[in-house]
């Protein structure tokens, strides 16, 4: 356990000193940004017994956590979806908490602190995008003054579920018709909300939304040297039509490689953080 806070501690701050709030007042627009931890070939997640796709324990570690956490800090919003509010509901704190670990009491409470000392809520507002609206809103989501703000499909803003979430206090606005519409998410953002770092903190899907408008500036990737041993069909993806390396329109720049690390598995592993940013935000 010593080991391991020694591992965290050698990383601690790295990704707060890239102040994205103020890289967002230079571009003059919200910052969108993502990141993910994944091994030599994208991986990021494989089937649990369950069924359920989570970060595979031969990559989760606490150093990537909380440098995932330092990001998350710098967001006043962040974007999630059904999927993982339906795994909160049912496990709570147990699952990768991003809706009230910066609260006082909760893990990452001194980076809530760092977020107060720097003019942010305590905890950054949320935006739920998904299709169905078969999930319900924690309580713990409405703290601290913060907003909730669904983007679904026309059909379902207009249905009795969306009815229910409004009544609870969430705002839930139509953002496709078949789909949600990554762009139409930036705009209301952008209308209506101070918004300058929106993070996206949920699985490749709504990445794959964000890219699709052409809306994303950064991708964080914390790689694993290691390959997951698995078939096909039980692991995701970063991306499910290339590799990240292959990105067009953006340039990656490492940050930090680290050794020694425990894996949640208890395995040793490396790894490497780095982030990829879009043409026209690599000259800031």
């Amino acid at each position: 356990m010593k080991e391991m806070e020694q591992k965290v501690k050698e990383i601690e701050g790295i990704y707060l000193e890239f102040d994205l709030q103020g890289l967002a007042k230079k571009i003059g627009r919200p910052l969108v940004i993502a990141n993910y931890i994944c091994d030599k070939n994208d991986v990021i997640a494989k089937k649990s017994e369950n069924g359920e796709f989570q970060v595979a324990p031969e990559l989760k570690n606490a150093s990537d956590w909380r440098l995932f956490q330092e990001l998350t800090a710098q967001a006043d919003v962040i974007i999630t979806g059904a999927g993982y509010l339906k795994r909160y509901a049912s496990l709570g704190e147990k699952t990768q908490n991003v809706i009230d670990q910066f609260s006082e009491g909760g893990q990452f409470a001194s980076l809530g602190q760092w977020r107060v000392g720097n003019g942010l809520k305590r905890n950054p507002d949320i935006v739920v995008v998904s299709r169905s609206l078969d999930f319900e809103i924690p309580s713990a989501a409405f703290a601290d003054d913060r907003k909730v703000i669904i983007f679904t499909t026309f059909d379902g803003s207009a249905s009795e579920k969306a009815k229910e979430y409004r009544k609870s206090g969430a705002a839930v606005v139509p953002a496709g018709k078949e789909g949600v519409d990554g762009r139409v998410v930036l705009n209301y953002l952008t209308d209506n909300g101070k918004y300058k770092v929106i993070k996206m903190t949920t699985g490749p899907r709504v990445l794959q939304i964000l890219l699709n408008a052409d809306v994303l500036d950064e991708l964080f990737i914390t790689r694993v040297d290691k390959e997951i041993k698995a078939d096909p069909s039980d692991v995701q993806t970063v991306l499910h039509d290339r590799k990240v390396k292959d990105l067009p329109g953006f340039r990656y720049e490492q940050v930090f490689h680290q050794d020694g690390v425990t894996a949640s598995n208890g395995e040793t592993i490396s790894q490497g953080f780095g982030v990829y940013k879009k043409d026209n935000i690599s000259n800031f």
